[in-house]
């Protein structure tokens, strides 16, 4: 199924980052940072890099079209300790295209929303092990060019926040054109969940950090990897309370013909906080129609669930 994803972000040296480093491990290659003395070599990782170019606006100089060049003309031009030096867009592609369709859909939408403003961008299409998440890293300059170096100044309305808003739009209408081109049915949606009237919360990203650390076996199970499964619980728990709120039912949404299947069901899905609200809110229930509404004490509630 396709996924819509669009995250922009600011490559700082204030962070500790480097552009050279950036597009070093982006492209896959092995580049020597001039301005820091320092090379960086992420040739070995080139399985999972599936192609690379960089975009040019026209009459630009020969040194913008290699990556080693390019982003040591960004790192020598930037002066400040915690100067910005790159912007970057990383793409979800959808796997129902092909190699081909995924590397041309992200480079026709560079050229003709950041390169055409201007920019120079490098696209990389990346395709780690399994195919089961294939995306786009563009690294984008923060200047335009002047003649044959960088402009003095950075243009501003480039961070302007209406053109963020602009970006996921058009790439979202860009990636549903190339699947109707495709002759596939699927389709992606920029819009959040409250925006198209889904009653569930965002799942959080989980992220490489807390991903190395699984891979390495630093961290058995990474507080990332929980929280997901929290919010995933949470979204399980939703249909639930929601009807328990309104109707005083349970849904039963094909997961069980009874009510003890169901909240069986329910149990096994859900951590143990969600469990006692769901509990909590049905002993209220109970109570409010026996005589009197007396409390049930909790002992009375049934056994806990381990989790």
């Amino acid at each position: 199924m396709a996924i819509y994803r669009l995250e922009a972000k600011i490559i700082s040296r204030g962070n500790g980052h480097s552009a050279v480093a950036a597009a070093a491990y982006r492209t896959g290659t092995k580049i020597r940072d001039e301005r820091a003395d320092k090379t960086h070599d992420y040739s070995s990782r080139t399985k999972g890099v599936v192609e690379s170019v960089i975009l040019r606006p026209e009459n630009s100089p020969e040194w913008a079209a290699k990556t080693a060049t390019l982003w040591n003309a960004v790192e020598q031009g930037e002066k400040r300790k915690d100067a910005q030096l790159s912007r970057e867009f990383i793409l979800a592609v959808p796997k129902e295209l092909s190699a081909k369709e995924q590397f041309q859909l992200a480079v026709g939408w560079a050229q003709a929303e950041l390169v055409s403003k201007g920019m120079i961008a490098e696209v990389s299409l990346h395709n780690p092990k399994g195919g089961k998440n294939p995306h786009v890293h563009i690294l984008a300059t923060m200047r335009t060019l002047d003649g044959d170096k960088f402009s003095a100044k950075k243009p501003r309305e480039w961070n302007d926040k209406g053109l963020l808003v602009h970006w996921r739009e058009s790439w979202a209408k860009a990636e549903n054109d190339a699947l109707e081109k495709a002759g596939r049915p699927e389709r992606v949606d920029h819009r959040s969940l409250k925006d198209r009237g889904i009653d569930r919360i965002p799942e959080p990203k989980i992220g490489k950090e807390a991903v190395g650390m699984k891979q390495r076996g630093v961290v058995a199970d990474p507080e990332r990897f929980k929280l997901v499964r929290w919010v995933k619980s949470l979204n399980i728990a939703r249909p639930w309370l929601r009807g328990i709120e309104k109707t005083g039912e349970v849904p039963q949404q094909g997961i069980g013909k009874t009510w003890l299947e169901r909240s069986m069901f329910f149990a096994t899905q859900t951590r143990q906080t969600v469990r006692n609200a769901v509990m909590d809110a049905w002993t209220k229930l109970i109570q409010s129609r026996q005589p009197g509404g007396h409390d049930i004490p909790p002992k009375d509630r049934g056994p806990e669930m381990s989790r």
